[in-house]
């Protein structure tokens, strides 16, 4: 059995980086992604003549896969400059092999729990989808497998883990652990969460695999490191991606 960890494992950053990587993966990954969207758009409105092919083209996988992979390099590589300085601090916990212990178990408790959690549902008669975040990636998928894998399931997890647990969660650990845990298992479930759904209800019905995610995330990076909750969402995004790119080909 994995020896519960003593000592908190959580990257110890100045608090203006802190802030920065919170800010900048929640805002700027916004902000990038409103560029990124009006300079295709000018591009594609003086390459394309035909507005029937314009309007396809902003309306297809293409056009969502060059916004979000395009903005999710860019904050990656934001993120590479503003680690540069504390490489030793940021990969002190992948040298142990605890931390991958633990990310496995915490992967088995996600998959344990989305198990559980749709039988209740099975047998409440309740019906559940992906929610939008879901099937808007799973469309991208499907079109682009390879690059998928890439940016959803290997940069992106890695991107959130500097924004919500090395920003966010070490930041506010500084006032309470109490508060670290709430405030992000909170934040992080509501990025997932479409406000402007049209099926509200199957939204609030997938609120509790992402919050149980969350969850673990943070506990796994408080206790044993960013080795454990970068490597415990990344094996989670592969199989999900993994999955999509499977159900894609039949």
């Amino acid at each position: 059995m994995l020896e519960r960890a003593r000592i908190e494992k959580t990257t110890d950053l100045k608090i203006w980086k802190q802030i920065l990587f919170f800010v900048i993966g929640l805002f700027g990954l916004t902000i990038i992604s409103l560029l990124i969207q009006i300079i295709v758009q000018l591009a594609a409105r003086r390459a394309i003549v035909s507005d029937y092919d314009y309007q396809t083209f902003m309306g297809s996988t293409t056009f969502d896969m060059i916004v979000n992979g395009s903005a999710y390099l860019i904050i990656a590589v934001i993120f590479l400059i503003l680690m540069k300085d504390d490489t030793n601090e940021f990969f002190k916990s992948f040298k142990d092999w605890k931390p991958y212990v633990a990310a496995a178990i915490g992967f088995s408790a996600i998959l344990t729990f989305n198990l559980f959690y749709n039988l209740i549902l099975n047998a409440t008669g309740a019906v559940i989808s992906d929610n939008a975040n879901e099937s808007s990636l799973n469309s991208i998928v499907s079109d682009f497998p390879f690059l998928s894998l890439l940016i959803f399931a290997l940069i992106g997890p890695i991107v959130e883990e500097f924004t919500y647990r090395v920003g966010l969660f070490s930041l506010l650990k500084r006032v309470h652990i109490s508060l670290a845990y709430v405030v992000t298992i909170i934040v992080f479930t509501f990025i997932h969460f479409d406000f402007q759904s049209n099926n509200m209800v199957n939204e609030l019905l997938n609120i509790p695999f992402y919050m149980f995610a969350a969850a673990t995330f943070c506990f796994l990076y408080h206790r044993f490191g960013l080795a454990s909750s970068i490597s415990a969402h990344v094996t989670n995004n592969l199989l999900s991606i993994g999955t999509a790119i499977i159900a894609s080909f039949k």
